[in-house]
């Protein structure tokens, strides 16, 4: 399987683009936009005939398209804003963010194709304007589902606590597990002060520090320490991410990591990104029907 070179970019957390630019996909783009599109018609089908404002809402909406390169062969697919506007039961409302100028053109073109569906587009930065969408709800009457699928790791642990306290939001998550393991280097040394705290504000808190390095035993040949060492591979590193998900949300299931290989779920290839789904609502009976519907989805990929 031929993965594009500007992956590694994404995958780091490096979004340095022209506004055009247009990074390459391969299987796993296929599977999360899988997961995602039958969640989306089954939370519609399970709240139809509730009382619900049912909305959709795309931190990273891109184009509407998708340009996946599999086994050398380059091919166009939906990407997740227009598969949500095709699915039956529909949304009432679909919000579509986007920084870029030219993939917001895009989303507006995709919009003028929907006239009779209420869509908006917000151009900002997603972490500010999804902070200001839970607050514009009481989430009484609303009920959301949020795909969140960022470049690198550009999605703020106070932006998840936004989302998760509005007690209505199902979020399906594509976290750069990639981009984690290779942003906390074996060796401390590596990590400057700008590593440090994008990793402190993806995991909103400094403890992973702790939990991931231990002192060197050895020192150096003047007598000094040498630095911290990372302890934990990047499974146990994973996993620290679950234990944060499952502290702030009310339900989240185990994710399903998707690898650097020809189907991208052999463990063969590295590991490039963790499938997450969380539900915000703190009462038993809907967190357990959303997660029960998300882990078969995701147990059938």
């Amino acid at each position: 399987m031929e993965i594009q070179s500007c992956l590694s970019d994404d995958v780091l957390g490096v979004d340095s683009g022209p506004d055009d630019q247009h990074l390459f996909g391969g299987i796993w783009t296929c599977i999360k936009l899988e997961a995602l599109e039958k969640y989306l018609v089954a939370f519609n089908t399970a709240l139809s005939r509730q009382n619900f404002k049912r909305i959709y809402i795309d931190a990273f909406a891109g184009t509407g398209r998708c340009e996946i390169k599999i086994d050398g062969e380059t091919r166009s697919i939906d990407g997740s804003a227009r598969r949500a506007l095709g699915i039956a039961p529909a949304f009432h409302e679909f919000c579509f963010i986007e920084l870029r100028t030219r993939k917001l053109e895009a989303l507006r073109a995709l919009k003028d194709e929907h006239p009779g569906k209420t869509v908006e587009l917000i151009q900002g930065d997603a972490n500010a304007a999804l902070r200001t969408l839970c607050g514009r709800y009481q989430w009484r009457n609303e009920r959301a589902v949020l795909f969140l699928d960022p470049f690198g790791m550009h999605v703020e642990w106070t932006t998840l606590e936004a989302i998760a306290k509005t007690g209505a939001i199902d979020v399906w998550y594509l976290f750069p597990y990639a981009g984690l393991y290779r942003q906390a280097a074996k060796d401390a040394g590596a990590l400057d002060a700008d590593k440090e705290a994008s990793l402190t504000r993806l995991l909103g808190t400094d403890e992973w520090r702790e939990a991931f390095y231990d002192k060197k035993r050895q020192t150096d040949l003047f007598g000094g320490d040498s630095g911290d060492e990372r302890h934990v591979d990047h499974r146990e590193m994973l996993d620290f991410v679950s234990e944060r998900l499952k502290k702030l949300f009310p339900a989240v299931t185990s994710p399903k990591v998707l690898y650097q290989g020809r189907d991208a779920k052999s463990q063969g290839g590295a590991p490039l990104f963790a499938l997450y789904f969380a539900a915000s609502n703190p009462r038993p009976a809907a967190h357990g029907l959303a997660t029960r519907i998300a882990k078969d989805i995701l147990d059938t990929l």
